[in-house]
């Protein structure tokens, strides 16, 4: 699975005639690969201290303390020439990737509300079982259905080794909160009242593997502007595997805004915005925090962000 939770139509396996529209819009990037010559990155002006910081791999500070790198956001450069080059086999120059965006605006709101709605409006069939974020866990062979009701459904999906997925729909995705194992937690209060839920246009599901261990959960919900205007999609997920996701760069002219933003529980999000497309994501070792939206500013983002109240267990 490609490292940008930004593709999320892919961890949720989407219908493919939905993957196909939804996968543009909400990466909305071209991720290129190649050879570029090592220059020393020249980091934007309003990276912050403390982004400045967290692009480190470690700090030591004294013989005997190491701060390491929490928050592993896509770093931001001036230009293609200030991406290094990674290490291949043998010494070899190895692929480094690099994401911009593809210039198209937003899918409207019943573009997303048909693609998002897909788990909900399958539930009983049980056509649409597949899906995971870890790629060995994403292919499943039968499903049980536990509730099918208007409130919360769930349902029991397997394959014959063993391995286990706990899925979840609801018409509210608030509901869902409690199927989550707590080790992303946030609050979906304010976003809730400030932005209208977009009913049954969600999902959350737990992965173990055949032995009970616990392999991965994610969770995703859409949300519509009063008004109408907009919305944003907000996805979360951890994974038991450490830095599964993949490091990337974004050129900083490439988007009409790109900074880092930290929020008021002390969260690092990239944030990006170009043609109506909003994206903030937060990463870490374990865990992507990931927001796309339509036509918000750059304030909405950031309240969007201070009022989560969001921590992450590593």
């Amino acid at each position: 699975m490609d490292g940008n939770f930004r593709r999320i139509s892919d961890a949720l396996k989407l219908p493919q005639e939905s993957r196909d529209r939804i996968r543009s819009q909400l990466a909305s990037c071209n991720r290129q690969a190649g050879d570029i010559p090592v220059k020393k990155p020249a980091l934007k002006s309003r990276v912050p201290l403390i982004a400045a910081a967290v692009l480190m791999m470690a700090l030591t500070l004294t013989a005997a303390a190491v701060v390491v790198r929490l928050f592993r956001n896509d770093m931001i450069v001036s230009g293609v020439d200030d991406i290094p080059v990674s290490s291949g086999e043998n010494g070899v120059p190895g692929a480094v990737g690099f994401i911009s965006p593809n210039g198209n605006p937003p899918f409207t709101l019943e573009e997303m509300t048909e693609a998002r709605r897909f788990k909900s409006d399958d539930w009983d069939v049980g056509d649409i079982i597949h899906g995971g974020v870890v790629s060995e866990y994403a292919r499943w062979d039968s499903a049980e259905v536990l509730s099918s009701g208007p409130t919360l459904r769930s349902r029991r999906v397997s394959r014959e080794d063993g391995a286990e997925k706990m899925e979840y729909t609801a018409e509210n995705p608030a509901e869902l909160l409690d199927t989550l194992t707590g080790r992303v937690t946030f609050d979906l209060e304010w976003l809730g009242g400030q932005y209208d839920y977009v009913p049954d246009a969600n999902v959350s599901f737990v992965v173990s593997d055949a032995k009970g261990e616990y392999v991965s959960e994610i969770f995703d919900a859409l949300y519509a502007k009063k008004d109408g205007r907009g919305y944003v999609d907000l996805s979360i997920c951890n994974i038991a595997q450490a830095d599964y996701f993949s490091q990337s760069y974004i050129v900083d002219s490439s988007f009409e805004t790109a900074y880092y933003y930290t929020s008021d529980d002390g969260c690092e999000f990239l944030i990006t915005m170009d043609n109506g497309n909003v994206w903030a994501e937060c990463r870490t070792s374990h865990a992507a925090v990931s927001l796309y939206g339509a036509y918000l500013t750059a304030d909405e983002v950031e309240e969007m962000l201070d009022h989560l109240a969001l921590t992450i267990s590593e």
